[in-house]
């Protein structure tokens, strides 16, 4: 492979150092060090850097952080800066792993944050701290506990211990990681930071090997405080017991020790009971010896209630603790009782002394949820994000294919179905395409994922085998034929997409056929990732790895698979953390996100786009409380309900409690059935509806263009319409609950006055067609234009206006609610205005659409409202309810921990 870009990528690295250390631009730094770099480089230098100055102005956020004291008075004084540990680690990122400088200052403000949460850990007094950092699914948390545990060492804590993850392979994962950034005698630098200073060096109790875990054998010596102690220990209750028994009375009372629980909400949730006077823990475990690696465990070795206990014991044995739990699906964390104690184990795990959700990583380089499968509009967002045009539908026949159901009269083996050899052969261009659009080695890697049994991933591998093989075969022998296939698949499927994001980075097939024939002269590896197999994932080993990926549970949670270019996922799973946790595809593939592809179910492509909204509404509503100064004791935290999915495992939420709540929320109807023909009755009913209530309101109180608006109807009329108004199956708008809290909180005289306002486009030119919605005064109404999203075509994404949050409400009402929305005490300008409505007062938006829309001449993500040869209705009528903010006890379905008892 070519290492042309390698080449040039260093040149701007050097080029970089001398622009900052002499405040220099690039050009004056290229003529003034002319010996530094060739002048035949320099223009793909310019390139380069224009290139990566072209991306933006990059945000950094902080993160936000639900306190119960708040950050502590001793991190006032302490300078982070100064330590030797994070000085060491911060420059390795700069200058040898080539970090921006966004990203830096990014780990370090939010590691800032969680250290200002610890106590101090010279406080003359015995604590225990407990709190829970909520990242993003593979966006870096362990740079962030990294970056958190130097930075500790710095202030005085001493000995720390990390526990990792269930399996050998991600317990190894994260020792490596750690030995890098912070330093181990066999990592030389640059390979991490060093040994550094011998009177600063780390003393590792557990090593890199894939079972290099805690041992009994360990020198207890080094617990007394004065030597730097650090283990990673996986999650398991040999484990734990080994570790509890080793340290019982060996750590002296004034030695701090902080306590990383990495994928906090795997294993360390409780999911029996607690022991009340000697009554015995109920052990149920949603986990199984298949999750193990290793010898075959006792029945109990996984078991989240076994494991729980020993995490309590192990937070109880030390005078001096921070614990700090991270998860990017903490769904399972924040619905623990905050009360809960066991006789032997002392309090439950749950975070009493803060909450830190982490920013969106800064930059364009993520790609998450909600990036991949978009989501629903929030309430005061301007449009609801959408998704990449990256993603493909396995049609349910094809699941069966490649993963056929057990039953007992037969056994189906499963065959290679027609999406995953298009898959395949996605996945060559794809590395073809990266590899040359860079100029340098990459890893690149397929995920396949469709069945939790491990002899179903094994006869599947076979069949992938014969059909990589048979690929080859056709490159090295029957290129003729084999080779316009892929050029037709290249200019059709990824060519278009490439263009629409970024035209420079578009191009033409005959630059990838030196790549291909680079992949396919040797052949694609195909490994087996489950106990079956001895098969592994060491990037460290195999930097540059092509190799197709076969597994289940193996390749779900807390593994990094570098180079992920195509995933082929049709597993099932019934709760939000699991199925966010097996999306491997997350992560930093922001630079060949183009390339990349997912092919999934539509049922799970929905499902995926609930969750980005379910998260996404989740850490808002952190934010909501963090503003209003709660601590995580008080808040209690909502998780949206789904219809076919939990949040989690049930006995990990025995204690949460049904709540229903539109405080403050704006919902809209979005789904209908476009593509079913009995669908006309639907939208000519909803048509009908809206002409009776607009015709008994008589003339409205406001006209101007595009708008018409009435005051003081009644709930009554609001509840009749909304209870005739028919639409598709839509997840967050359950009509019934909405009409039974209408109904609640008239009973404390809210909600008993409505506004109605008729949104349409202020526009009457030629080509804009009109409607008859019954209003007095006024036959026609101009109709506005929508289309429907293209992966989820039961969908409009969005259709309100933003600024019909504004009806009926002052000047000062406006001025005041722009003033808190810029100085952050709202995350939207739409909540911004519902908090000035008066609690009496709700307001429902109506939006006739014109049923012959069609999308924008750029809209890629978008269709038209019908297809060309559709029967259309008169009008397509969508509505939006915007509940004000609300001081009642009235209540939609969420689930929520029960809030702790005031202290």
């Amino acid at each position: 492979m070519s290492s042309d870009g390698e080449r040039i990528e260093q040149h701007l690295h050097v080029l970089r150092l001398i622009m900052e250390r002499d405040g220099l631009t690039l050009p004056e730094a290229l003529q003034r060090f002319s010996v530094v770099v060739p002048e035949e480089d320099h223009k793909a230098v310019l390139q380069l850097w224009e290139r990566k100055q072209r991306s933006t102005i990059i945000r950094i956020s902080s993160p936000t952080e639900l306190s119960e004291v708040g950050p502590r008075s001793w991190f006032a004084e302490w300078d982070t800066s100064s330590g030797y540990y994070w000085r060491r680690q911060r420059s390795f990122l700069r200058h040898v792993l080539r970090r921006e400088e966004y990203e830096i200052d990014s780990v370090d403000r939010s590691s800032d944050r969680v250290l200002a949460h610890l106590e101090n850990p010279q406080h003359p007094s015995r604590f225990n701290v407990r709190g829970l950092v909520v990242g993003h699914v593979q966006s870096g948390k362990t740079g962030n506990f990294s970056a958190l545990i130097a930075k500790a060492a710095d202030a005085g804590y001493k000995i720390v211990i990390v526990l990792s993850g269930l399996h050998n392979s991600l317990r190894q994962q994260t020792q490596k990681r750690l030995q890098r950034d912070l330093g181990h005698e066999d990592v030389e630098f640059p390979e991490g930071v060093g040994q550094g200073e011998s009177d600063k060096w780390w003393t590792w109790l557990t090593n890199d090997s894939l079972g290099g875990d805690f041992n009994t054998s360990a020198n207890a010596g080094f617990l007394q405080g004065h030597n730097q102690v650090i283990l990673v220990v996986k999650k398991n209750k040999s484990r734990l017991d080994r570790l509890l028994g080793w340290l019982e009375n060996k750590v002296p009372d004034h030695v701090p020790v902080l306590v990383i629980d990495d994928e906090a909400d795997q294993a360390s949730v409780n999911t029996g009971g607690n022991r009340h006077g000697g009554k015995p823990i109920a052990e149920v475990s949603d986990l199984t010896s298949a999750d193990y690696d290793g010898d075959a465990p006792a029945e109990d070795e996984l078991d989240p209630s076994a494991i729980n206990l020993r995490i309590r014991k192990l937070l109880n044995s030390f005078a001096r603790c921070s614990y700090v739990a991270y998860t990017a699906t903490p769904f399972a964390n924040v619905l623990i009782n905050p009360d809960a104690r066991d006789w032997e184990a002392g309090q439950d795990v749950f975070p009493r002394d803060f909450i830190l959700t982490l920013p969106h990583p800064p930059g364009t380089t993520y790609v998450g949820p909600e990036r991949l499968f978009g989501r629903e509009q929030l309430p005061g967002e301007n449009a609801n994000p959408d998704g990449l045009d990256v993603i493909r539908v396995v049609p349910d026949l094809e699941v069966l294919q490649v993963a056929p159901p057990r039953t007992k009269k037969r056994s189906s083996s499963p065959q290679v179905a027609s999406s995953l050899r298009r898959a395949l052969w996605d996945f060559l261009l794809a590395a073809a395409g990266r590899l040359a659009r860079s100029g340098k080695d990459h890893p690149c890697t397929m995920l396949v994922h469709v069945d939790m049994r491990k002899e179903a991933q094994d006869q599947l591998a076979e069949e992938i085998r014969g059909e990589l093989s048979h690929i080859r075969q056709q490159w090295l022998y029957n290129r003729s034929e084999f080779l316009p296939l892929l050029r037709d698949r290249w200019e059709k499927e990824f060519r278009p997409l490439t263009s629409s994001i970024d035209l420079d980075l578009d191009a033409p097939f005959e630059g990838l056929e030196p790549y291909l024939d680079a992949l396919l002269q040797p052949g694609i590896e195909l490994r087996v990732l489950n106990s079956n197999h001895d098969d592994e994932l060491d990037f460290d080993i195999e930097s540059n790895l092509k190799a197709v990926l076969v597994g289940g549970n193996k390749l779900s949670r807390g593994v990094t698979v570098e180079g992920l270019l195509v995933s082929y996922f049709v597993r099932r799973t019934a709760y939000y953390d699991t199925l966010l946790q097996m999306g491997r595809w997350f992560g930093y593939r922001g630079d060949y996100v183009d390339l990349t592809r997912l092919y999934s179910t539509d049922e799970l492509i929905r499902w995926f786009h609930d969750l980005a909204t379910i998260e996404e509404e989740l850490r808002r509503q952190i934010e909501h409380y963090a503003r209003r100064g709660f601590s995580p004791m008080k808040a209690a935290p909502r998780i949206r309900s789904h219809e076919k999915m939990l949040p989690t495992s049930k006995n990990k939420m025995k204690e949460a409690e049904e709540q229903e709540s539109f405080d403050g929320r704006k919902l809209q109807t979005l789904r209908f059935p476009f593509d079913d023909p009995a669908a006309l009755d639907l939208f000519e009913h909803n048509l009908g509806e809206t002409r009776r209530l607009l015709s008994s309101l008589g003339a409205p109180k406001h006209n101007e263009p595009g708008k018409f608006g009435w005051e003081g109807v009644s709930a009554d009329a609001i509840l009749r319409f909304l209870e005739s108004f028919r639409f598709g199956d839509q997840q967050s708008l359950d009509v019934s609950a909405v009409t039974r809290y209408i109904q609640a909180q008239t009973a404390y005289n809210e909600l008993v006055s409505w506004r109605v306002l008729v949104s349409s486009t202020r526009s009457s030119h030629g080509g804009i067609k009109a409607v008859d919605l019954g209003i007095t005064g006024q036959p026609l109404v101009p109709m506005i234009h929508r289309s429907r999203l293209a992966l989820d075509p039961t969908s409009l994404g969005v259709v309100t206006d933003p600024s019909d949050e504004m009806f009926g409400l002052s000047a000062e009402q406006i001025s005041e609610a722009h003033r808190s929305y810029e100085d952050d005490t709202f995350s939207g300008l739409g909540d911004a205005f519902r908090a000035q409505r008066p609690a009496r007062e709700g307001l429902l938006v109506l939006y006739p659409i014109d049923p012959t829309s069609q999308p924008g001449r750029n809209a890629s993500n978008r269709r038209p409202l019908f297809a060309d040869d559709a029967s259309r209705p008169d009008c397509v009528v969508t509505y939006s309810i915007s509940f004000p903010h609300s001081s009642s006890a009235a209540a939609n379905t969420y689930l929520a921990g029960p809030k702790g008892r005031l202290r």
